[in-house]
This record gives C-alpha cells, sequence and structure tokens, in this order.
C-alpha cells in the first residue's frame, strides 16, 4: 500500500501541464496515495486560464490537461476546505502566508501526512 500525501494544486498542474517539475510531479503522484483539497478543482482551473489567456496557448489543448486535472482530483481522498478553516486560519496568520497555502498545510497536519509542493515558500512553511 502506498503511503498518504496532500498535494497541492501546483503539484497536479505539474503532471498534466508541461512544467520544469512534471517528471517529478508524476512519480510523487505514483508513488503516493494522493489527499487534495476541493480548492484544488478551482485553482487549476485559475492555472488553465492563465495558460491560455496570459501565455498564449491553444485553448483546445489546455481544455484536455484541464480535464486530466479534473479526473485526477476525483480520484484523490479530498478534503472539504470548510473543515480546515480554523486551522487554516491560524496557520497563515501564525506564519504570514496566504489562507490559501495554509489550507494545504492544515490538510497535511490534520492527516499527519506530509505536503508535496512546487511553492518553495510553503514547503519551507511545511518543513518546519
Amino acid at each position: 500500500m502506498r503511503d498518504r500525501a496532500v498535494l497541492d494544486t501546483g503539484i497536479i498542474v505539474a503532471i498534466y501541464f508541461e512544467e520544469d517539475a512534471s517528471e517529478r510531479a508524476v512519480e510523487i503522484a505514483y508513488e503516493h496515495s494522493p489527499i487534495t483539497l476541493d480548492l484544488a478543482v478551482a485553482e487549476v482551473g485559475n492555472a488553465a486560464w492563465k495558460r491560455v489567456t496570459l501565455f498564449g496557448e491553444g485553448k483546445d489543448a489546455t481544455w484536455k490537461s484541464l480535464c486530466k486535472c479534473l479526473d485526477f482530483i476525483k480520484s484523490c481522498a479530498q478534503i472539504s476546505s470548510s473543515e480546515l478553516f480554523e486551522l487554516a486560519y491560524e496557520i497563515s496568520v501564525e506564519n504570514k502566508i496566504t489562507f490559501y497555502d495554509s489550507l494545504f498545510l492544515a490538510a497535511a497536519e490534520k492527516e499527519k501526512v506530509p505536503l508535496y509542493t512546487l511553492d518553495k515558500k510553503l514547503y519551507e512553511r511545511a518543513s518546519i
């Protein structure tokens, strides 16, 4: 049985969209039983929107990758952001990080599993 781990949205995006860290993101997903937040759906949608509107990537190819991200999220154990609200608030204020990021830290803390992220600041906070 694979160890469980929380994957943040950056890892999920890197699995299905070409990124420098894509290979590593795929390995992480393969090696773990992934957990993510319901919030990841909105975040991957926003990442796809940015790729099309800001970076000029193809709308159809981006849509296909977005759909794969959404299928992946559905296959993960999901935690409702509202379940983590209080803990995430405390983490965000204490560590001076965004509430969005603190939700992933709170999920990892609640589940007592590691958090995988491509965000350097978030990684540093998760390592404390």
